[in-house]
């Protein structure tokens, strides 16, 4: 960290680790962090290194308290962390040093110094990223390439090297990077893997159709796809899953939809992707389990979404 700094700054700089610092601090800042008393030509601060990855909301709390505490501007030291945070720390004030990598010191004057490659905000996942996730897990993605997703999923390279400035803007831990190269490599358990993914995944459906009649179309999903994977007794009515580029010519919507009183024919899900790793033509489970979200409340459906996840993804 001495020696980037020296170079970012170009000033000497004197950094020594300092026992003194965690006087007057609660205990577990020794098990935490390491404190640093920093000189950079005549400016004293001091700075925080996490011994471990630690969430951006502890640092923030522990380093004000430290702050004032020492009474010294204080500096967050970093190995790595995901744009967002970055984002925020930047947004807050907070001064940081991400090493061989950028250097934000405000109270110097110094903001942003190093390879600033800037990155869209994305608030909701897209629907080809979270395609490309849950195909990974499947399929169980080691060091896989962005020609070589783009050619599996059938896309642009352009269009998945987008997937994967999303991944590493919302810190998704999939993301292998050695310089300008990135890969994504799924944890090969394939449960632990889905835990990291599924908490930014959204559900699949854009709009869902009751028509009175059964279209009998062939890529099957929802309910329907999950009594095929599973002894769960199907509805009447099929469902079938359709995605946004196929709906305009499908004719599904001037199709009459069923009413109150009417009897349903077969359901249509206008979905954001359609995955069939697993089975062909039907809805993947992971995305079968993400587009269930009304009939969860069901104990049987939640039951044999634990069946179908057992046999046919973990």
């Amino acid at each position: 960290m001495k020696d980037y700094l020296e170079n970012a700054l170009h000033m000497n700089v004197s950094l020594e680790e300092d026992e003194s610092l965690y006087k007057g601090l609660p205990l577990f800042y020794k098990g935490m962090y390491r404190l640093y008393r920093v000189n950079t030509n005549g400016a004293e601060w001091i700075a925080l290194k996490p011994k471990n990855s630690i969430g951006l909301a502890q640092i923030r709390k522990h380093r004000a308290l430290l702050e004032k505490t020492v009474q010294l501007n204080c500096v967050v030291f970093l190995e790595q962390t995901t744009y967002y945070s970055k984002e925020k720390m930047v947004e807050e004030g907070i001064p940081f040093v991400l090493d061989n990598k950028d250097v934000y010191l405000p109270f110097l004057g110094v903001l942003l110094s190093g390879n600033n490659r800037q990155l869209k905000p994305v608030h909701d996942i897209s629907f080809l990223t979270q395609k490309m996730l849950i195909s990974g897990i499947i399929e169980g993605y080691e060091k896989a390439s962005v020609t070589y997703i783009a050619s599996s999923l059938g896309v642009s390279k352009m269009a998945i090297s987008k997937c994967f400035d999303e991944i590493e803007y919302l810190g998704i831990d999939v993301l292998d990077r050695k310089g300008r190269y990135r890969a994504i490599t799924m944890n090969p358990n394939k449960k632990d893997a889905w835990r990291i993914i599924e908490p930014f995944c959204r559900n699949p459906v854009i709009r869902k159709f009751n028509l009175v009649e059964n279209v009998k179309m062939s890529k099957i999903a929802g309910i329907s796809a999950l009594s095929e994977y599973s002894m769960l007794s199907d509805n009447a009515y099929p469902t079938y899953a359709i995605t946004k580029e196929d709906i305009s010519k499908s004719g599904i919507r001037t199709m009459k939809q069923a009413g109150r009183n009417d009897e349903i024919g077969s359901v249509v899900l206008e979905v954001g992707y359609f995955i069939d790793l697993v089975k062909k033509n039907i809805q993947d489970p992971l995305s079968v389990c993400l587009s269930l979200d009304d009939e969860k409340n069901d104990e049987r459906v939640e039951m044999s979404i634990e069946e179908m996840l057992e046999e046919y993804v973990w």
